[in-house]
């Protein structure tokens, strides 16, 4: 694409936007706003039709950036026409959406990790409650719950990450914040959480599920295992959610049958592993005290460690986030003083090993901010 970008005279305009070392104070520099008053790029002469194709070939991971170049570059980002010419190319690009508050006291606002191995800030998106849940339906997100303004909510927003807007889906039966959220069968689970101001000291004992395909919320009587308790991680494997308190890990089988389908764990909560993500049914966590990526294999019931990695990562991470990226990968947050990540690729070896290899790693976002979770979306172009 990029050669027939340089054959139309406006490579540079495009080679600059895609160039990572690029700041946003670089961009509205007086060097580059003198560059402004030259002649029209050629691109501003396109028809619209070729212009909306070059566009929709272009990963959706620079839109945020595109969307700062001008009012044509915003208005096309935003609009049904380049995501339906992006439909037409039948391609799916896994995007990590990234979940961020400025101090872990203020609305969360999100952002999407670039190809340039940068998070960028998605301004069309509004704050969003903080300590909500965060779950992937198809190319969406639905944000559940959590502090609005220092009050907990019931409300429940889907935000479209093809067109990178939100819209308000009603509430849940009842108000919560830090819920365990997975995705089994069609359902949405919501368990547990908040639901008063202290997260530490009121714990909810309720159990919401949300049926994707009629739309209706159920509340369901409250399991007796781990009444009340705080959950600080969930995961789902092969239909089933494995969730962690402090006390206890569990797994629970929403689908069984039996009145027995949630059991703890011993084994899973030897570690403490928090931040996890998935890949080819094994769980994965970065541990900042030992200093090295953990995988909890369900069928052996083991847990070992990725080889491979040793002194690759930066060191002195107060916190990691992970997140699946498909082809055996993953993306993995760590905050030291800034906030890191590296993308690292997983592959078990005879033996039963398990030996990963970091593809990158590099600061991708600076100053006082948390991540409070990431989100893997396969976005349908």
């Amino acid at each position: 694409m990029f050669s027939f970008l340089k054959k139309l005279g406006f490579y540079s305009t495009f080679s600059r936007l895609y160039d990572p070392t690029t700041t946003n104070r670089e961009m509205s520099s007086p060097e580059i706003r003198a560059q402004k008053k030259q002649p029209p790029s050629p691109i501003t002469s396109l028809p619209e039709e070729i212009f909306v194709d070059i566009v929709a070939r272009v990963s959706r991971s620079y839109y945020p950036t595109l969307s700062q170049v001008s009012r044509r570059f915003r208005s096309l980002v935003a609009s049904p026409e380049l995501y339906a010419r992006r439909s037409f190319l039948k391609r799916t690009e896994q995007c990590i959406y990234v979940a961020i508050s400025k101090d872990q006291t203020s609305d969360i606002h999100w952002f999407t990790l670039s190809d340039g191995h940068r998070l960028i800030h998605i301004p069309s998106l509004p704050p969003m409650p903080l300590n909500g849940s965060y779950v992937a339906v198809g190319s969406s997100i639905f944000v559940i719950g959590g502090f609005q303004d220092w009050s907990i909510t019931a409300s429940v927003s889907l935000i479209d990450c093809r067109s990178h807007t939100a819209k308000a889906l009603g509430e849940m039966p009842k108000a919560v914040a830090g819920s365990v959220t997975q995705v089994i069968d069609g359902k949405i689970y919501v368990i547990g959480g908040s639901d008063g101001h202290s997260p530490m000291k009121s714990r909810s004992r309720s159990m919401m599920v949300f049926d994707l395909e009629t739309e209706v919320w159920k509340l369901k009587p409250w399991p007796d295992w781990e009444q009340g308790k705080v959950w600080f991680s969930s995961v789902e494997i092969g239909g089933k959610i494995y969730m962690r308190t402090c006390y206890n890990s569990f797994v629970y089988d929403p689908l069984a049958v039996t009145t027995n389908n949630c059991v703890g764990d011993e084994v899973l909560h030897s570690k403490e592993w928090l931040g996890a993500c998935v890949i080819e049914e094994v769980l994965y966590y970065y541990d900042v005290r030992g200093k090295c990526l953990r995988g909890f294999d369900p069928k052996a019931r083991a847990w070992g460690v990725v080889n491979g990695l040793e002194g690759l990562l930066p060191r002195g991470c107060s916190w990691s986030k992970a997140a699946s990226y498909g082809g055996g990968r993953m993306v993995l947050f760590m905050q030291a003083d800034e906030i890191w990540c590296a993308e690292i690729k997983v592959e078990r070896r005879e033996g039963g090993e398990i030996w990963g290899s970091v593809e990158w790693c590099d600061v991708v976002l600076g100053g006082n901010f948390r991540i409070m979770d990431c989100v893997p979306v396969p976005v349908l172009l």
